[in-house]
């Protein structure tokens, strides 16, 4: 499943083993999975759209770096939150 994401700060992303790194262009909006761009939102690298005083950052910013544990410690926070919900909506089934 993916979320899109308006993209504030560069960044990028490897996501593979075999070392394929995704880059995430300020100003631009990706469809990104959803590990990632909670991983993502978290460190205010992205949104949900463009905020309506938003300027691109300056040239001479560093990309940022999201790691491969940032995505694993979103996607199991994303998992608890989902099981949180499922036992209020149904406590039989938590």
């Amino acid at each position: 499943m993916t979320e899109r994401m308006f993209v504030l700060v560069d960044f990028r992303y490897t996501s593979d083993v075999v070392g394929h790194t995704r880059i995430y262009e300020a100003g631009k909006s990706y469809d990104m999975p959803r590990a990632l761009a909670h991983a993502a939102a978290m460190r205010e690298l992205v949104a949900l759209e463009r905020p309506a005083h938003w300027e691109p950052p300056s040239i001479l910013r560093q990309q940022e770096v999201v790691t491969e544990s940032e995505v694993a410690e979103a996607e199991a926070e994303l998992k608890a939150l989902q099981r949180y919900a499922i036992e209020i909506v149904d406590p039989d089934l938590g």
